[in-house]
């Protein structure tokens, strides 16, 4: 069993083979000449193989000697290609990110940031996975994704939760209400408004801020319908069966017979975080929050 033979060993040989001379090799390796003879002597003993014929005047391979060399030549290809490789995994050039994202969600820093992520890092493969902040907290406990762009809050403290974007709650209300005539609209005149709201279960927290809102505001709302998806609660906002608070951004979706209107007091909301597991930060992950961050900074 060969135990001694180290990688410096093959780069001795080779030096030697490609330049059938150990003065020669001795100057490129930058060490004496009789320190290399003994390395080539001690690799022969070791492979218990002739791989140099010697003379005064000459030294060639063997025929032993030859096939060697081809697969030295081999392993320092791979070696030096594992090297490269290994160096660009450490710094998050190549690899796969798992990132989940909700489906009704027009932040356009979740499209951005994935392209500017991919024209940096083309090498870095990137699977979206279309899923509610529940399921995305769930998959990110399990391992299943790498992060996520979720709405707080989360809850999960084995979670780490960076806010990105804050924005406040608008109005969307039915183009032929009343109040469409308004501006700007006082939260205390929605007393008695029929109130279409985001799912508990959709997982978003919307629900929640929304009722904390009308509670600040001495209110009680008027729940009357609810849906998974924004696009679906714009769709009973157009049908007139009731108004709706919504993230600013949602302005984004323009529906026909919908109309957006100011809050007053203004109600903020946390818009948009990003979630991942400390554990499983990675120099591709670490790359990507990044880049998120740098762009968050550049929209606020």
């Amino acid at each position: 069993m060969i135990e001694n033979i180290e990688l410096r060993h093959l780069r001795y040989f080779l030096a030697v083979a490609e330049e059938l001379n150990f003065g020669r090799a001795a100057e490129r390796l930058n060490i004496t000449q009789p320190s290399l003879s003994r390395q080539i002597q001690n690799l022969e003993k070791e492979l218990d193989i002739l791989l140099f014929e010697r003379n005064q005047r000459q030294i060639k391979l063997t025929l032993p000697g030859q096939i060697f060399l081809a697969e030295v030549e081999q392993i320092m290809i791979r070696f030096d290609q594992g090297m490269r490789v290994a160096k660009r995994a450490s710094c998050g050039e190549i690899g796969q990110l798992t990132v989940g994202f909700q489906g009704s969600s027009m932040y356009d820093i979740i499209p951005v940031s994935i392209k500017a992520f991919r024209d940096r890092f083309p090498d870095v493969e990137i699977v979206m996975q279309h899923m509610t902040t529940s399921e995305q907290v769930i998959a990110l406990g399990k391992n299943d994704l790498d992060v996520g762009f979720v709405t707080p809050p989360i809850t999960d403290t084995n979670l780490e939760v960076e806010i990105l974007l804050q924005e406040p709650l608008i109005l969307a209300l039915p183009e032929n209400h009343p109040l469409a005539a308004q501006s700007e609209i006082a939260i205390t005149t929605l007393a008695n408004e029929p109130l279409i709201v985001a799912s508990r279960d959709r997982g978003c927290g919307l629900y929640e801020q929304i009722f904390d809102v009308y509670q600040r505001a001495g209110l009680r709302p008027n729940f009357v319908c609810a849906a998974r998806e924004m696009q679906v609660m714009l769709g009973f906002v157009a049908a007139g069966i009731g108004i709706s608070l919504l993230p600013s951004h949602v302005k984004n979706f323009q529906r026909t017979g919908v109309v957006y209107r100011v809050l007053t007091p203004e109600a903020p909301i946390v818009g948009l975080s990003i979630a991942w597991k400390a554990e499983n930060l990675t120099p591709a992950l670490s790359a990507f929050l990044e880049i998120i961050r740098s762009l968050a900074k550049s929209l606020a």
